[in-house]
């Protein structure tokens, strides 16, 4: 009988588990597209905030990246994939001001967000751009194939 139970509870461990990892496995993001260069609206990207993006290269592998406004009104750009931690393919969430690792759990303050911790560092995105448009090449996101 007590085997029984246990069974059922180490079942019902591992779908709760399962579930978890699934709900926070993925960002949700708005999909951007283009040919050689993929040009974001971030006129409504309000300073100390930021936003995920997805961009579905050639191959048909979905590329995640965070666009970001810091305190002094600059955009910033990141793939949404940490150096160490990509291979688990979980990104960040964007919690109020901070980006926060879904592996480790380290927490970047926007405005601060390439720096990284330790060797938990969100991996750049070359971009250029305005405070209203910023363009991004789309070579430039499919270089980060591998962190997908």
């Amino acid at each position: 009988m007590r085997s029984k139970r246990l069974k059922i509870l180490g079942g019902l461990m591992l779908a709760a588990g399962a579930a978890f990892l699934l709900f926070t496995a993925t960002s949700d993001c708005t999909t951007v597209n283009g040919g050689g260069d993929v040009a974001v609206n971030v006129s409504e990207l309000r300073p100390g905030s930021a936003r995920l993006f997805c961009y579905t290269d050639s191959a048909g592998k979905r590329l995640r990246f965070v666009l970001a406004r810091g305190d002094d009104g600059k955009v910033g750009s990141v793939f949404d994939a940490c150096r160490q931690c990509f291979t688990f393919h979980r990104g960040y969430r964007v919690v109020g001001r901070e980006l926060i690792c879904r592996v480790c759990g380290n927490h970047y303050p926007i405005a601060h967000m390439t720096e990284g911790k330790a060797s938990c560092i969100p991996a750049s995105l070359a971009h250029e751009g305005d405070s209203r448009i910023v363009h991004i090449k789309a070579t430039d996101l499919e270089a980060g194939h591998a962190l997908f």
